[in-house]
């Protein structure tokens, strides 16, 4: 129609069209802050011509869809070094954490307290028999063996910590897994009416990137607009409008693993699969990174131990007593291991073994012997066992046995006929050292002496504990105790450092990444007030084209 009412009915055209530009721009502006928010536009189309004499004449114009500004291959990009960012960001804080704690900065550093207990033997060299010297000894004693314990207990407590972070993050995943489900769902409903779901394609693509700093994703699109995601290996998280949920169940150190569920309730561990997120910086800094410091620290305290022990069970006290420890800790296991076992400070014991054959037959008696050193459990059976016969074993961990057997509880090994050894990590050296209480009660039992002619005797005992101060005989006997720990301390500096870098990159990547986001999906609000003056003005002559064209109709009339 191109009369006057064509005229006019252009001239609507235009001013509903001005008028939903005019709203998408009062979205965007509305929304410059909101999280996540991609900028929309309206998409025009000029409507289809009429013929006249003249030829083909324009209709108008109609607005035909409104979309987000929205780079997809930046947004796989952006989660994808998010995933590393979230490992690197909760790895860094948990060193640091640790460095905190082996902080030797002060005076009352392990390191100093290890000095100090050296020194003390020493003065005891000048007067074997002098009480002011024995007391001094024990007190040092005492300071650097609280020094071992503080530290181990809040390596355990940095530990506990990373651990409900693990919990809390597997929460997070499942709130987001659902919250991405339902999501698809909604987007699939708009978008089958042949519509863009803007808003909620917004909202999921934020869930996404905050699952990626959470754990490591893998992610698909299909022609519906349904977003499937998978963890581990290859795990269904998120499938259509359904989601399946994480869980964490206890390992063997008492710890948290992460466990995929399926449908019918049984669960798929996948916490070795874990390779990015904040979920594998926990971990690690749990599992390798601090269990690692204190299996250090456990074997300084443990070669501490053995070699003032070793050397003072040789020497003679004030009392004339001979083979007496120094130094107890060492956590060994005795008593029956049907039960809740009895942690001893005994340098081994025995104990009975529950066993079932489950294949049936016999089985002869059972005998456990356990060594704190090496932290060896040996099973011996008698003669008996049928040939193939399965045995069960169980051990439960409590808090003075930090592993079980070489898997979980309940773990199974056959045994024949004969001795057969399994390990067994035994309890911390480094939680438990102390000095031996007969000693703390009893001054006269510290054995400074080498021989038990003319007690007091001599100093020859105490000069050679003394001596172990500058003695090789850690890493292979070639490192001092001191040389030892503080290379456990650089090592917990270059860990950070190295975290500290990792970190700093993968900020900076995420940095240019989510800029280069920002400066093609964000809202610019001078680029939004040009916009809001340019259809403002176009909305105010598509007005003034339905006046004119009324005034044409007026005259006509």
């Amino acid at each position: 129609m191109t009369d006057i009412y064509g005229i006019m009915n252009l001239a609507g055209n235009a001013l509903l069209t001005q008028q939903k530009a005019i709203n998408v721009t009062g979205n965007n502006i509305a929304n410059v802050n909101t999280p996540g928010y991609s900028r929309q536009k309206l998409i025009l189309e000029n409507r289809t011509p009429v013929q006249s004499f003249v030829g083909p004449m324009g209709t108008g114009v109609e607005a035909v869809s409104v979309e987000r500004v929205y780079d997809r291959f930046l947004g796989v990009q952006i989660n994808s070094e998010n995933e590393s960012l979230g490992r690197w960001e909760t790895q860094k804080s948990g060193l640091e954490l640790a460095e905190v704690i082996f902080d030797e900065s002060g005076d009352f550093g392990l390191n100093k307290s290890l000095s100090d207990f050296w020194g003390a033997w020493q003065n005891l060299t000048n007067d074997p028999s002098g009480y002011n010297e024995r007391v001094v000894l024990q007190a040092e004693s005492e300071v650097m063996s609280s020094n071992f314990s503080r530290i181990y207990s809040d390596l355990q407590k940095a530990q506990e910590g990373f651990d409900a972070s693990i919990e809390g993050a597997v929460a997070e995943i499942n709130q987001l897994s659902q919250q991405i489900a339902e999501l698809n769902q909604k987007i699939m409903e708009v978008e089958a009416s042949g519509y863009t779901a803007n808003d909620y394609r917004d909202q999921r693509d934020l869930a996404l990137k905050e699952l990626a700093g959470l754990i490591d994703i893998n992610t698909f699109e299909d022609a519906s607009g349904r977003v499937t995601v998978s963890v581990g290996a290859g795990q269904i998280l998120v499938e259509s409008n359904s989601s399946q949920n994480l869980t964490t169940q206890v390992n063997g150190f008492g710890f948290k693993d992460i466990a995929w569920v399926r449908q019918d309730g049984t669960t798929v561990n996948i916490t070795s699969n874990i390779s990015n997120g904040k979920l594998k910086g926990w971990l690690d800094a749990r599992d390798v990174d601090i269990r690692g410091y204190m299996r250090q620290l456990d074997t300084l305290a443990e070669g501490l131990m053995e070699r003032v022990n070793n050397l003072h069970q040789l020497g003679y006290g004030l009392d004339g007593s001979n083979g007496n420890d120094f130094f107890t800790g060492i956590a060994t296991a005795s008593g029956n291991m049907d039960s809740l076992l009895t942690i001893t400070a005994e340098p081994g014991g025995t104990g009975n073994i529950r066993v079932t054959l489950v294949g049936g037959g016999t089985a002869g008696a059972e005998t456990v012997t356990t060594d704190a050193v090496t932290g060896d459990i040996q099973i011996a059976i008698e003669d008996g066992v049928s040939t193939g016969a399965q045995i069960e074993a169980a051990l439960q961990a409590h808090s003075g046995i930090n592993t079980v057997v070489a898997a979980a509880p309940g773990a199974a090994w056959d045994l024949s006929a004969g001795t057969n050894t399994v390990a067994l990590a035994g309890g911390s050296s480094a939680g438990a050292i102390q000095v031996n209480a007969a000693i703390s009660n009893n001054l006269d039992l510290i054995a400074a002496s080498s021989t038990l002619a003319g007690i007091p005797g001599n100093n020859d005992q105490a000069i050679d504990i003394a001596n172990l101060q500058h003695a090789l005989t850690m890493n292979g006997n070639s490192s001092t105790f001191e040389g030892y720990y503080n290379s456990l301390v650089s090592k917990v500096g270059g860990d950070v450092q190295n975290a500290d870098a990792y970190y700093n990159h993968q900020s900076y990547m995420v940095f240019q990444l989510e800029n280069r986001r920002e400066s093609i999906s964000g809202v610019s609000l001078d680029e939004e007030m040009i916009n809001l003056i340019k259809f403002q003005t176009a909305y105010d002559a598509a007005a003034k084209l339905i006046t004119t064209a009324d005034e044409m109709l007026q005259t006509v009339l």
